[in-house]
Order: structure tokens, then C-alpha cells, then sequence
């Protein structure tokens, strides 16, 4: 079971306290098109995954961001099975 590939140009860096996202037009389609597919997965179709657990993405400079980017995980919060949240992870208002 594969993911999209990433594309294009995109960098994730921290700048002055906050993580920065940037990419050209290709690269943000793509990103948004590996977090669709992260967020439409069937959990329970994911046999190394146990009941509890949260899938979730590495990505590395160079491999699949620019060289120059921090490393990032993406993650899905809800859990396995149970959906349950982390306990410290409210809802957006």
C-alpha cells in the first residue's frame, strides 16, 4: 500500500518560533494530496497497524523535501480502531 509521492519544490523549516510550510504550486498540490490520502486511509484495512495505533509519515530533507528543510512526521491523531484522540489534543474551535 502506497502513498503519493511528493513533487515539485517544498521546504518545512522553523523560522523565529514557528514551523514554516512553503512550496511551489506543485508541491503544495502534492503535500495536499498526501494528507488526503493520509486522512481518507481505512485504518482498519492497515494489518501492521495494532488497534490503538496512529498512522503516520516520515518525511526527510532531500529524500522528499528540500535540503535545506527539518525533518517532519506527519500523523493522524485519531486512534485505531478507537478513534480516540490524544488526551492533550482538543478540537479547532
Amino acid at each position: 500500500m502506497g502513498h503519493p509521492k511528493l513533487a515539485g519544490a517544498i521546504m518545512i523549516a522553523e523560522e523565529k518560533g514557528k514551523i514554516v510550510i512553503g512550496g511551489d504550486p506543485e508541491g503544495l498540490r502534492s503535500l495536499a494530496m498526501l494528507l488526503t490520502w493520509l486522512a481518507d486511509a481505512d485504518l482498519e484495512a492497515w494489518p501492521y497497524l495494532p488497534s490503538g495505533g496512529r498512522a503516520h509519515l516520515h518525511i526527510y530533507p532531500v529524500h522528499d523535501i528540500s535540503a535545506n528543510s527539518t525533518p517532519a512526521e506527519i500523523l493522524r491523531l485519531d486512534a485505531k480502531g478507537t478513534g480516540e484522540l490524544p488526551e492533550d489534543v482538543g478540537n479547532v474551535p
